[in-house]
């Protein structure tokens, strides 16, 4: 799997966590608690966590790391460009 193919894959496994995060938790309690989330599983990914979440890292190369950050970015920026816009 190259490394977009990765970042869409793990974009939209994230997209869907945090559609459920709404639902259950309602739309600014489950904004709140999925942006931090994100910033967290992004950082930890970087940092070289072994384990973020459920996910095993300890066998990712940076490069597949860097991925899962990227799409957490991405995730976290669609969430705030949703929040962002009138209502």
């Amino acid at each position: 799997m190259d490394y977009e193919d990765l970042v869409e894959l793990v974009a939209g496994d994230l997209t869907q966590s945090v559609s459920r995060m709404l639902i259950e938790m309602g739309t600014e309690e489950g904004q709140r608690f999925a942006k931090e989330a994100l910033v967290e599983f992004a950082t930890q990914a970087l940092n070289g966590a072994p384990k973020v979440g459920s996910m095993h890292l300890s066998t990712f190369t940076n490069g597949e790391r860097h991925a899962l950050a990227r799409a957490s970015a991405i995730v976290l920026a669609t969430i705030q460009a949703d929040t962002s816009r009138p209502q």
